[in-house]
């Protein structure tokens, strides 16, 4: 990937240096033999703990590669580290020895506020059948110009069961508590859009992020799942209502681009709503059935923020054809916008990750494509990509 995206010789070292040494002894332990793994993270639909991104290059700009992971250890996932923590205290006590300037300060205020100290309490339910899932994650940007950039997440808990209906307000009051006596106007304006927007109330949380930088400057990121697939539920949550200044003509591009990614017609009506059956070209895709319908969003609402910034994921493992034609429509539609420099490369990086059943063969390697718009330039464009490291295909002729 940092190869195809265009990373020079020393950079693409720095990079496989790092990732040798701080992530993949952090990966778990090796998965049977059928290519099931020890430990399933949620990460990824097939248990993966990476999921890699292509941050996709401006007219003038290049590619950016990141990934978010999973820590994992031998004893993940049992009564002695019932919600897998212990692999990323290790990770974050060490890591800051080659990044010094990490701050995990408030990381380590939600640890604190949203778990029970008490591993008991998790091990029992480990004990009456409730599976072991994951809770936190991270990711890692490998910037070209700048130092690589850590960011870390929570994961709402018994999401194989539907979700913890008590995480919204669980995380709500640990956000309050990150500035006592202060005000957090992107905050309020989320709470009261969830409170009283129709589209804003039928939102679900599922992760709540942050860079691991100086609290100053980092981001506070909320993630919801919308079940709604209109495009006019997209303009009423990426506008939260109004609130959110958005030009007309960013929203029109968004609304291309999804209609081009999922091969829809461009006068697909705003107001009908996108069914699955109407994007996969009648194809079935077992793996993904009992996936959740909807799109995902998330909202920046840092406290020094004054309103939200909201970031719009086309959920493509779920909805739109099989890996290759979605790649196809995105790149025709890159090319469109003037930004197909790269595209090549993009295919040519994906059919090297899926030799084991082909692009077309397949649905789920294109995992989420983000679009965030800009207020200064182009739209911010993201494919979030399932290397399917557990694929029982990988794993067929051993």
């Amino acid at each position: 990937m940092i190869d195809a995206a265009g990373y020079s010789i020393e950079k693409q070292y720095e990079v496989l240096l790092f990732h040798y040494h701080w992530i993949v002894p952090r990966l778990g332990p090796a998965p049977k033999s059928d290519g099931t793994p020890v430990f399933k993270s949620l990460i990824a639909y097939d248990g993966s703990p990476l999921e890699y991104s292509w941050k996709w290059n401006t007219t003038v700009g290049e590619p950016d590669i990141r990934y978010s992971w999973e820590a994992i250890g031998k004893d993940s996932g049992t009564a002695s580290d019932p919600l897998n923590h212990d692999p990323t205290l290790d990770y974050m006590d060490k890591v800051t020895q080659v990044l010094p300037a990490t701050d995990y300060s408030w990381f380590r205020h939600f640890l604190a506020e949203i778990y029970n100290p008490d591993r008991e309490f998790y091990a029992k339910e480990l004990e009456a059948g409730e599976p072991p899932a994951t809770t936190l994650m991270h990711a890692v940007e490998y910037n070209k110009k700048a130092d690589f950039g850590l960011k870390s997440y929570f994961l709402a808990r018994k999401l194989f069961m539907g979700g913890d209906p008590n995480t919204l307000q669980e995380w709500d009051d640990a956000i309050v508590k990150l500035t006592p006596g202060e005000g957090h106007p992107g905050r309020d304006a989320l709470m009261h859009f969830m409170a009283t927007s129709p589209e804003g109330k039928l939102m679900k949380p599922n992760v709540m992020g942050m860079d691991n930088i100086d609290s100053s400057k980092s981001r506070l990121k909320m993630y919801f799942t919308s079940t709604h697939t209109s495009f006019k539920s997209v303009r009423e949550i990426m506008t939260m209502g109004g609130i959110c200044d958005i030009a007309e003509e960013s929203l029109q591009d968004l609304r291309s681009m999804i209609l081009a990614v999922l091969g829809l017609p461009a006068d697909f009506p705003e107001e009908e709503e996108i069914s699955v059956e109407a994007t996969t070209g009648g194809n079935t895709w077992k793996d993904f059935e009992a996936l959740c319908e909807g799109f995902i969003y998330f909202f920046d609402i840092a406290p020094l923020n004054g309103k939200p910034e909201v970031k719009f994921y086309l959920t493509t493992r779920k909805y739109g054809a099989d890996d290759l034609t979605i790649a196809r429509n995105l790149m025709a539609w890159m090319h469109a916008h003037g930004r197909g420099t790269y595209c090549d490369a993009y295919l040519g990086m994906l059919e090297r990750l899926s030799e084991h059943r082909g692009l077309e063969n397949g649905k789920g390697m294109h995992a989420y494509i983000s679009y965030q718009c800009s207020q200064k330039g182009e739209p911010d464009i993201k494919s979030y990509i399932s290397p399917e490291l557990y694929h029982k295909a990988r794993y067929a002729g051993i």
